[in-house]
């Protein structure tokens, strides 16, 4: 569960990411470290006048990396960085949603006909529609009703009325008595198999080649761009910086879909880079490029996953991805079983549901074995890439990098994985 913390800190200084993304702004407070888009705000030149030292009541939900989520900001003198809540209508959202499912249900139930191949590519249309439908209003749902945006906004308003007592005890979270303790946030790569070098990465040390570049960034800049097209679109986002006198480049994915989603939903943070920031890269000297970053202004570490290496990350991301298919093969039979029920006229008899059983104990059996089987390969293919993989080494031993960097610094060994 995503904690909930209101502080009172003194302002140190405030960062725009690279040119083009300069939405995406770090604020650093005290000894914390704040990220936020300036898009979620009604007017975020507050962040522009305030200066080192000045007081600043700040609302914020923590991410996986130990670092934070900033909702809002509040200077006696400067003003408040409000954030842009609309009144989110509740009936509204609930008939968005309802209408979502609803144009998901139809082109479901309109693909089970007879049908022309024209026909087909409307009803897809028309299905990813819906499901565009439901993902908005749910979301709008999902923050309008959560517990979390309620206090936060509670918070600001008991700020703005003079009171700033709810700032004064950090450890404040969600749930919880209001005084109670932070607990030590966990990393979700303790058992990531690329966090510890195995016998085999070490025959492999020699051909590894990487070298470590400490510097400061400069010439900053950021291009969006995509490769592939259609399902094989990969969208990205280009930084090139130079360090120490050399150029180079460091490439960020993103997902579109994802990105406009609210921020109270946010685990972790996209990659950050400003002008002057103190960096030690991680370098494959057979390319010269940049496997791992960390930024010794915020604490961040961030490592380049690519090649077949199969990180831990990627593999829960590859269960949940399986579990949604499955989930999804068994909803779509649900939907064949009450058309075919809608069709045949009147109430279903016994000899109905039992043909309904027999059907879904041979489509969850199905499912079960192709998820297992699928998976199985999976489990295999990462095992034998990690074993006898240079890739899968040569990221290994940029983990370990990152990790050292970390832990001089005196910090949490949190490495966030870049696609």
């Amino acid at each position: 569960m995503k904690k909930i913390f209101f502080f009172d800190l003194p302002f140190v200084r405030h960062d725009l990411n690279a040119p083009s993304e300069s939405q995406f702004r770090r604020i650093l407070a005290g000894d914390k470290v704040f990220y936020t888009y300036s898009r979620q705000f009604l007017e975020a030149n507050v962040l522009n006048r305030l200066v080192e030292g000045d007081r600043v009541y700040i609302g914020a939900h923590q991410l996986a990396d130990g670092i934070y989520w900033l909702h809002w900001l509040a200077s006696e003198e400067k003003g408040v960085l409000q954030p842009k809540v609309a009144d989110i209508s509740k009936l509204r959202a609930t008939l968005k949603l309802m209408g979502g499912l609803g144009v998901i249900g139809a082109s479901i139930y309109a693909a089970f006909q007879w049908v022309t191949v024209w026909l087909m590519v409307l009803l897809l249309f028309v299905f990813c529609f819906g499901c565009w439908l439901f993902a908005s209003s749910f979301q709008a749902l999902l923050v309008g009703t959560s517990s979390k945006m309620r206090r936060l906004l509670q918070g600001l308003e008991q700020v703005k009325t003079g009171d700033v007592s709810i700032c004064h005890s950090p450890a404040l979270r969600l749930p919880g008595p209001l005084n109670s303790p932070p607990t030590q946030q966990t990393s979700d790569e303790q058992d990531n198999d690329l966090d510890a070098l195995q016998a085999a990465d070490l025959l492999l040390s020699d051909r590894v080649m990487l070298a470590s570049v400490s510097g400061v960034a400069t010439e900053v800049s950021a291009r969006r761009d995509f490769t592939g097209s259609g399902k094989s679109r990969r969208d990205f986002i280009d930084y090139q910086f130079t360090c120490n006198g050399s150029e180079f480049s460091f490439r960020s994915g993103f997902n579109t879909l994802t990105e406009d989603l609210n921020p109270l939903f946010f685990r972790q943070h996209p990659f950050f880079l400003a002008e002057n920031d103190p960096l030690t890269l991680v370098v494959n000297q057979q390319d010269n490029r940049v496997l791992g970053v960390c930024n010794e202004r915020d604490g961040c570490a961030y490592l380049k996953v690519g090649g077949i290496a199969v990180s831990f990350q990627q593999m829960k991301l590859m269960y949940k991805l399986m579990t949604g298919i499955c989930l999804f093969s068994m909803m779509t039979s649900v939907l064949y079983i009450a058309n075919k029920w809608w069709e045949q006229g009147g109430m279903p008899d016994k000899w109905d549901w039992l043909d309904a059983v027999d059907f879904f104990y041979g489509i969850g059996l199905m499912t079960l074995m192709m998820f297992c089987i699928f998976m199985l390969l999976i489990e295999l293919s990462s095992w034998l890439v990690r074993k006898y993989s240079l890739s899968a080494a040569r990221f290994a031993f940029a983990r370990q990098m990152l990790t050292l960097f970390k832990r001089r610094r005196g910090e949490q060994a949190h490495i966030q994985e870049v696609n």
